[in-house]
């Protein structure tokens, strides 16, 4: 190293090397800068712009090796052969360049790497071909050592400058890139001339063919003109280029925006058009389009099969009056087809006003309905939809249908009645006539729908309204109500005989046996008659004159009919007080309980009592049992009216002597409901009397509601201790069945027979005796009701029957009276008397 700094020091000018450092910084600049416009460009243009760059630094490294060489003082002459001197400047660009393009080439820091070694060989070959050049008389000596060292280095430098430039593209990074690449051509120079030793000999001459140092310098400003002269060109060039090129990039790629853009918008409005031609074509409703002078813009598929058509009048430009006349003429519409027809209907509809919308209904031969309605738009013509509204309007008039009918009797119901009835009555006000309203229920109804089952009563109800529809005439309007409960309207002249005369042909037509299959019932029917307008001038009125008429003739007894009068008012006001005073009696304790003995008829001990409700009313007094004890049943109070029966006799009969029994009727409400048996038990265990004390009395009727609910009923309760009597014996046709399918306790014969056991006509006298022995005759406890005389006493001990009840006894008494009776058993003439 120290003959590298003593040759630098003591064997050059001084100013040279700086001016040959100076260029040669300057080359690197330009060469750098180039290097990075190339990388910048396309694979194209990046192959021009690559030998450009090695040029440049080969340039670059040539004059700077022959600067200095000028700077150098061997201490004899020198010359430079031509064509190594030449040769070195074509080795270092084209090197050079393969490098630059090695660098690009490849990808990471191997491509650098490998840049910088072919730059460095560059450096090196053109350094040791330009030494070669050199002439001079004397003997010319190397060091290897250092050779070596001067071509690493300017190899590491190399690659140094590529990986800095590769990576570093700004303007620091050009200055560092160019400085690195500057240190590798003057360090590897240098080092190269501290390895060379001149040693002078006169016996060798020069070549006459050598270039002089002041030649050389001559040629070295020339290539430093040409070569930078070239590379400034260049980067003019290419900045102008650039400068163009970059507005036809933003031109085309404006262009090629706009075209994008505008295919898009193709393609949306290609997609758009599919989606509505799609849609258009698959609307349920037929679609056309008309223009302000009534011409066809477009339709859909569906509006061309529904109107079957042809492909003259689909197309745009249609005449809207050559579509309208086809639909008459091919008998697409119902109704005439002849060409006057086709004029009519084009006449009205061009008489349609055009800034409205309208909508009709037409009707096809085949009876399809087309709802069409017509949309105008702004600046004339008109959208319109055709809808196939069949079904609809069949649906709406089914459930219209339905709405208006009975489904099981498909009979009209109350809300087609009162519509019926309204316009009748305007008939009725109109003209000379009177209309006649009977409204009907059916006797024994629920007695047939709870023994044989609802399918039974249904079909009973079936049965019932063909048999309506055949009692009257044409004009004759027949309804169901709900339940059993039916409504005939009828227009009359005479209202007493007219309406008389059909009541009694309807008693007639359900009074005969109906055939339900594996049963045949007989059914009775009662019926209201109001007559329009005198008992009411609506709807509402007549029919509640008609109810009223029919409670009235329900209340006389079954299978009669009744007029209005317009005292039953006053009756139904009554009823209806009475319910309301009934609802608030049970909480004002205004009920209580009297209790009449049942003797045994030999001894003529007392063995129980049965408890009898009262009603003291506190304006109207004793209400009779009869009075309000049916209306208890049909309003539903019988229900917690019977729980209180229940507890209040049991709990009575808890302060009484445990051999007297307590006997408590049951209603049909009862057994309808699911609490009665608890409720007997709890009555039983909050009184703690035995259950066999209790006496629980049953009548036919009771049981024909529901006889196997009521049987099962009865079951839980015998098995509990509790004993079941049957009431009113002998007064129904079902009795000797329901004796066979329960084990009673005890048969009460009813007063009816007991009564006619002193009558002096022998044929009731028999019958009742018959049916006073048949009792006593079933093995079990019989008792007489209604015992009234002494006369009645004697026949039924003499026939053995074991208990009686009735005044001739004793009548009810108030159970504060049981209380106070002395002796273990209570004696029936002490309860007389």
């Amino acid at each position: 190293m120290f003959r590298v700094f003593s040759c630098l020091t003591a064997e050059h000018d001084w100013r040279l090397v700086v001016l040959a450092g100076s260029g040669c910084f300057v080359a690197s600049i330009v060469a750098i800068t180039i290097f990075h416009r190339a990388i910048a460009t396309r694979a194209r243009t990046r192959w021009i712009w690559i030998p450009i760059a090695g040029a440049a630094i080969g340039y670059g490294i040539w004059a700077t090796h022959f600067v200095a060489m000028l700077a150098y003082e061997p201490g004899v002459t020198t010359g430079y052969g031509v064509a190594l001197t030449a040769f070195s400047l074509a080795a270092a660009m084209l090197l050079t360049s393969l490098g630059f393009g090695v660098a690009v080439g490849a990808s990471g820091r191997w491509g650098a790497m490998a840049g910088g070694v072919i730059i460095g060989g560059g450096i090196a070959s053109m350094h040791y071909l330009g030494m070669w050049a050199l002439e001079v008389p004397g003997r010319v000596a190397w060091s290897v050592d250092l050779v070596l060292i001067s071509i690493i280095l300017g190899m590491c430098l190399g690659y140094a400058a590529l990986a800095v430039a590769l990576t570093c593209r700004g303007y620091r990074g050009t200055l560092a890139a160019a400085v690195l690449l500057t240190l590798a051509i003057v360090s590897h120079h240098f080092t190269a001339m501290g390895a060379v030793q001149i040693t002078p000999d006169p016996t060798r001459a020069t070549s006459a063919l050598s270039l002089s140092p002041a030649v050389l310098a001559l040629a070295i400003a020339g290539v430093a003109l040409s070569v930078l002269g070239m590379s400034l060109i260049g980067v003019l060039a290419d900045r102008r280029l650039a400068s163009r090129t970059a507005k036809f990039e933003e031109i085309i790629g404006q262009l090629s925006n706009a075209r994008q853009q505008l295919e898009g918008s193709q393609n949306e409005l290609r997609e758009q058009t599919l989606r509505l031609d799609t849609a258009i074509n698959h609307m349920v409703e037929g679609l056309c389009m008309f223009d302000a002078e009534k011409r066809l813009v477009i339709c859909n598929e569906r509006y061309a099969k529904l109107y079957r058509l042809p492909p003259e009048l689909l197309r745009p430009g249609a005449a809207h009056r050559d579509i309208i006349k086809h639909r008459v003429t091919s008998g697409t519409l119902k109704g005439d087809t002849s060409d006057i027809a086709a004029e009519q209907l084009v006449s009205k509809l061009d008489a349609l006003p055009v800034d409205v919308v309208s909508s009709r209904i037409d009707e096809f031969s085949d009876g399809r309905l087309i709802c069409v309605t017509r949309q105008p738009m702004a600046g004339g013509g008109w959208v319109a939809t055709h809808l196939d509204v069949t079904e609809q309007r069949r649906s709406q008039a089914k459930i219209t249908y339905m709405a208006q009918h009975d489904a099981l009797t498909d009979l009209p119901n109350r809300v087609l009645l009162r519509a019926r009835l309204e316009d009748a009555l305007v008939d009725v006000r109109d003209r000379d006539l009177h209309l006649a309203v009977l409204m009907l229920d059916l006797d024994r109804f629920k007695e047939v729908n709870d023994t044989l089952g609802h399918p039974a009563g249904d079909s009973l109800l079936r049965s019932v309204a063909a048999r309506l529809l055949g009692c009257g005439s044409e004009t004759t309007f027949v309804a169901r109500l709900g339940g059993d409960e039916f409504a005939v309207v009828e227009y009359v002249t005479n209202p007493a005989v007219e309406a008389a005369s059909l009541a009694e042909a309807i008693k007639g037509a359900l009074c005969e046996p109906f055939d339900l299959g594996d049963h045949q019932v007989t059914v009775g029917t009662s019926i209201g008659i109001a007559i329009a307008p005198g008992d009411g001038a609506d709807s509402d009125m007549i029919l509640k004159s008609a109810d009223i008429a029919l409670y009235s003739a329900k209340t006389r007894g079954r299978g009669g009919f009744r007029f209005f009068e317009p005292e039953l008012n006053e009756l139904i006001r009554a009823r209806r007080d009475l319910e309301r005073d009934m609802r608030k009696a049970l909480a004002r304790g205004e009920f209580e309980l009297h209790y009449q003995p049942f003797v045994d008829l030999k001894s003529g001990e007392t063995r129980g009592f049965e408890a009898l409700l009262r009603w003291h009313h506190p304006e109207q007094g004793l209400v009779s049992p009869a009075e309000f004890i049916p209306l208890a049943e049909e309003t539903g109070l019988i229900l917690p009216l019977g729980e209180w029966v229940l507890r209040t006799a049991c709990a009575e009969a808890a302060k009484w002597h445990s051999d007297l029994k307590i006997a408590i009727n049951l209603s049909p409400a009862q057994f309808r409901s699911r609490e009665l048996v608890s409720t007997i038990v709890g009555a039983l265990a909050t009184s703690g009397i035995a259950a066999d004390r209790l006496e629980l009395e049953v009548t036919e009727t009771v049981i024909m509601h529901d006889c196997a609910a009521v049987f099962a009923a009865l079951s839980q309760l015998r098995e509990l201790g509790v004993r079941i009597a049957l009431d009113d014996f002998g007064t129904g046709c079902s009795s000797l069945s329901f004796l066979q399918k329960f084990p009673f306790d005890k048969v009460k014969i009813d007063r009816s027979f007991v009564s006619e056991l002193s009558s002096t006509v022998e044929e009731p006298h028999r019958i009742a005796r018959a049916v006073v022995q048949f009792a006593t005759s079933l093995g079990k406890t019989s008792t007489a009701e209604g015992v009234e005389s002494a006369e009645q006493l004697d026949i039924l001990r003499e026939e053995g029957c074991v208990e009686g009840q009735g005044y001739h006894l004793s009548p009810p008494i108030l159970a504060s009276a049981i209380t106070q009776l002395s002796g273990p058993r209570a004696e029936a003439d002490v309860c007389a008397a």
